[in-house]
Formats: C-alpha cells, sequence, structure tokens
C-alpha cells in the first residue's frame, strides 16, 4: 500500500510538473512576466479555428520565381505570378511549410495577427511535391536587407556604423508598436529579418519579416513599449544570432 501511495504521488508530481512547465525564452528575458506564450503553444493555439489553418485547398495559386531554397523551418520561398485576392503576384510570398504541426499554425495565427497573412492552407503543385504541401501566402514588405544595398557597401566604416544604429533603432521602435498593439513579440531579429527603405545614407524605415518560431511570443495586453525597448532595446535585440530559415 506504501508503495502504491508513493507511485500515485509521484506519477501526480510529473503530471502537475508538465502542467506547470516553465515558458523557455532566450536568457536575456528571464522574469519578464508580461511574455505569456510561445506561438507554438496551446495558450496561443487557444480556439478551434486555430488549428484549421491549413484544412482548406488553396486555388488559383501560380508559382512565380523561387527566392530561398529549403531551410530549417521551411522548404523554400516564392513569389506569385498573375494575382491571388486582389494582391499582385510580385507583392506576396508563398512560404511551403515542412508540416502542419503547431509551429507551423502558430505562425499562421502570428501573421494573421499583425496584418499580413494572405491565406494558409494545403497546395498541389506537381513542380513542388507530388503530395500536396502545406503553404502560407503573406504580404512581401517592402525593403532590402541593409548589408546588401548599395549605398551600405559604398559607405565608408564610420557610415556603415551609424547605418546599422539606425536599423537597428528602428527594428526596436517596430517591434515594441508590436508587442503593444498585436500582443505579438518579434525577437528574430537578425538583420537578414528587417529590411530597410533608405533615403541616401540614412535609414528611414524597417520592416520586420519572419514570425515563426522559436523567437515569436504571444505577450499580455498590458504590456508597455518602454517593457520591450527599455535602455535602447535590449529585449528587441536579444537574439541577434543568425538562423537558417
Amino acid at each position: 500500500m506504501h508503495n502504491l501511495r508513493f507511485f500515485a504521488f509521484v506519477l501526480g508530481s510529473l503530471l502537475l510538473v508538465a502542467q506547470v512547465a516553465p515558458l523557455v525564452v532566450p536568457p536575456g528575458l528571464l522574469g519578464k512576466t508580461w511574455i505569456e506564450a510561445s506561438i507554438d503553444s496551446d495558450v496561443f493555439l487557444n480556439e478551434p479555428k486555430d488549428k484549421e489553418a491549413f484544412s482548406s485547398t488553396l486555388a488559383g495559386v501560380e508559382l512565380g520565381q523561387r527566392l530561398t531554397p529549403r531551410g530549417k523551418y521551411n522548404a523554400g520561398l516564392y513569389l506569385l505570378r498573375g494575382t491571388y485576392k486582389g494582391h499582385p503576384g510580385s507583392t506576396l510570398i508563398l512560404k511551403i511549410m515542412k508540416s502542419t504541426n503547431k509551429a507551423a499554425l502558430g505562425e499562421a495565427k502570428a501573421l494573421h495577427k499583425v496584418g499580413d497573412l494572405v491565406a494558409s492552407g494545403m497546395l498541389s503543385d506537381k513542380l513542388v511535391s507530388r503530395q500536396p504541401v502545406p503553404v502560407i501566402i503573406m504580404l512581401k514588405k517592402p525593403g532590402d536587407v541593409l548589408s546588401a544595398t548599395r549605398t551600405y557597401k559604398d559607405a565608408n566604416v564610420a557610415v556603415k556604423e551609424q547605418m546599422r544604429k539606425q536599423a537597428n533603432m528602428l527594428k526596436c521602435k517596430k517591434v515594441a508598436s508590436l508587442a503593444t498593439s498585436k500582443q505579438i513579440l518579434h525577437l528574430d531579429n537578425h538583420e537578414a529579418n528587417g529590411l530597410v527603405t533608405l533615403s541616401r545614407n540614412t535609414v528611414a524605415s524597417v520592416e520586420l519579416i519572419d514570425f515563426g518560431v522559436p523567437d515569436t511570443y504571444l505577450v499580455s495586453q498590458n504590456v508597455k513599449e518602454a517593457d520591450v525597448a527599455e535602455n535602447e532595446g535590449p529585449i528587441c535585440l536579444v537574439n541577434l544570432c543568425e538562423h537558417d530559415d
């Protein structure tokens, strides 16, 4: 009887730990209670429709130029040809997902929350795969990667440093704005995920791309911009490592 009670206690403890497992966040965000959940969690995917993002088959999709090869979290990015849902194909990005798991579902919902999602579902295209594949179609953001622009390449060291600082400052402001207005925290902020628009050798604006795992989170509705962009933005820029996306 004693052994049975001990076994029940251990089992109950394990179940409790599983239910209250701590949220895994980058070291720079430990203790930030306003971060509620990762986008691949049931806390974020909390409505029945969230699990149906890839339940329909997309029609009228014609793939155009391939932008990237297969990556760590996707199977390729494409432009579209013609128009789709009233959008010129050149203004859209189609992302082929590797599965319909919670990571893919979370990314679709995060894109919807920030206003970038156009459609998600299954695509049948034999040029891509013999079987239907899950895809996300999103708005193509304007701008370029800073270091790839001719202006940056031609600048001297001091001007390059100033342009990087401008890009990071605007990136932090955008991250903070999305966190407070959309409750989505974008932390995959390496250079390639911030597209800049330049005015001569000044960074005029930055657009964020890639709202997938593992660096996108749901935050509480009462988060303040100062919480996210405090001290000139260490939280915004907590994750500057390059990812194979």
